[in-house]
C-alpha cells in the first residue's frame, strides 16, 4: 500500500473518532442539563428546581406586627418577610436610602412622602380589608391624603396625660395645666412628674395650653412654648425622660404624658405588682397620631405588598397587632367619642420644625 493512501485512510479514521467523540459529548451535555440555554425540566434525571420565594420587604415602627401575625402570612401566601423596624423619627430617616414594598409611618411622615411623590397610588380593589377601617378614622386620615389613595390606616394613639390614679389625686388630672403650669393649684408636683423625651408633642401640649393652635404655629411661635417647658421642667423628677414607662412601674413618678400604650405598658412591665396607671385626656386637646400602611412608588414587589397589607387588614390580625403597637386598632369601635374630638398632629414646615428641634437641643443639652 503506498505511503499517500495509509495517510488518507488515518486521517479519515481520526475524523471518525472526533465526530463520534463529538456526539457522545453533545449527548452527555444534553442529558445533564448543563448546555447553554438548557431545560431543566426536559431532564428525566435531575429534579425541578425549587421556585424562588418572593420576599416582601417591611418598614414599621418597633413592635408593630406581631411575629404570629407575620408567620400566618408567609404560611398562607408562600412568600417571605425580611421586616425592619425603627423607634424615632430620626431612625425612620436612616431607612431613607432603602427600597421596601410595605412601610408604615404616622400621618406626618406619611404626608411629607406623598407631597415628595415618594408613595405610589393604592389601588384599592385589591384590599377588600380595607373597608373595615372606622370612618371617623378614614375622615381624620384625610388630614395626610385627602382622597385616601395613598395609604390605609393602622391605628391610632393619642399623647395626653398618664397618671398613677392611687397616687395622683382625688380625680384624674384633667389639664396640661397640672404638669406644666407650676403655679396651678391641682399640680401633681410633690409625687413626682416625668415627661418623656417627646418634641413635637411636648411643643403641641405647650401651645394647647398657651392657646395656640398647632396646625398654624410659625417659628415666632415656638421660644415662647419652649419657655413654658422650661420654667415646668425644672420641678420635674425626670425631663426627656429615656424610659419613662419605667419610672412609673417603680413608682418613681405619678403623673406625665405619653400615650394610651404607654400607660398599658406600665401594667404589662409592673406585672402583678404593677401601679395603677391609666391614661386621660386633656380638655385643651391632645395631638392625634394615626398610623397608616403605604406602598413606596419604588417597591420591588408590589402584589407582595397588597397581599401583606390586606392580609394585616384582617380582623383577628389587626387587632392582634394593633395590641403589639400599643395602639388602638383602625378598625376598632373604641374610644369613638373622643376619637371625634381629637385633631390629628400637624405636619410642620421645615422653619418651624428646625426652630422646635434647636429649641428641644437647649432644653434637653443646656446647648
Amino acid at each position: 500500500m503506498s505511503p499517500n493512501l495509509i495517510l488518507k485512510r488515518a486521517a479519515v479514521a481520526g475524523r471518525a473518532r472526533v465526530t463520534r467523540a463529538g456526539v457522545l459529548a453533545a449527548i452527555l451535555i444534553c442529558a445533564s442539563g448543563h448546555g447553554a440555554g438548557a431545560d431543566d425540566s426536559l431532564s428525566p434525571f435531575l429534579p425541578k428546581a425549587a421556585p424562588v420565594p418572593t420576599v416582601v420587604r417591611v418598614l414599621t415602627p418597633s413592635d408593630f406586627l406581631e411575629p404570629s401575625s407575620i408567620a400566618a402570612f408567609e404560611k398562607n401566601a408562600a412568600m417571605t418577610v425580611a421586616l425592619d423596624a425603627y423607634a424615632s423619627p430620626s431612625e425612620l430617616l436612616e431607612h431613607g436610602a432603602e427600597r421596601y414594598d410595605v412601610v408604615v409611618l404616622r400621618g406626618p411622615a406619611l404626608e411629607r412622602r406623598l407631597v415628595s411623590g415618594a408613595l405610589t397610588k393604592l389601588d384599592r380593589r385589591r384590599l377588600p380589608n380595607a373597608r373595615l377601617v372606622q370612618p371617623i378614622l378614614a375622615a381624620k386620615y384625610a388630614a395626610y391624603d385627602r382622597d385616601a389613595v395613598y395609604g390605609i390606616p393602622f391605628g391610632w394613639s393619642a399623647f395626653g396625660l398618664i397618671y398613677n390614679a392611687d397616687g395622683a389625686g382625688a380625680s384624674p388630672p384633667s389639664s396640661w395645666a397640672q404638669a406644666l403650669d407650676p403655679r396651678n393649684p391641682r399640680r401633681a408636683a410633690n409625687c413626682g412628674i416625668v415627661w418623656p423625651d417627646a418634641r413635637e408633642e411636648s411643643f403641641i401640649a405647650a401651645w394647647r395650653l398657651m392657646g395656640v393652635d398647632p396646625a398654624h404655629a410659625k417659628p415666632a411661635d415656638v421660644k415662647p412654648a419652649a419657655a413654658l417647658i422650661d420654667r415646668a421642667r425644672r420641678t420635674f423628677v425626670a425631663f426627656a425622660a429615656a424610659d419613662e414607662v419605667g419610672a412609673f412601674a417603680k413608682g418613681a413618678a405619678c403623673l406625665g404624658a405619653g400615650t394610651m400604650g404607654e400607660a398599658e405598658a406600665v401594667r404589662l412591665r409592673g406585672g402583678d405588682n404593677a401601679p395603677n396607671v391609666r391614661f386621660a385626656y386633656p380638655r385643651e386637646g391632645a395631638p392625634l397620631e394615626i398610623y397608616a400602611f403605604a406602598i413606596p412608588r419604588d417597591a420591588p414587589s408590589p402584589n407582595g405588598a397588597y397581599r401583606l397589607i390586606d392580609a394585616m387588614l384582617a380582623p383577628e390580625t389587626a387587632e392582634r397587632d394593633a395590641e403589639s403597637a400599643g395602639v388602638i386598632g383602625a378598625e376598632e369601635a373604641t374610644d369613638l367619642d373622643q376619637l371625634k374630638r381629637l385633631t390629628p398632629e400637624p405636619a410642620f414646615d421645615a422653619a418651624t420644625s428646625a426652630a422646635m428641634q434647636s429649641e428641644w437641643k437647649r432644653l434637653t443639652t443646656g446647648k
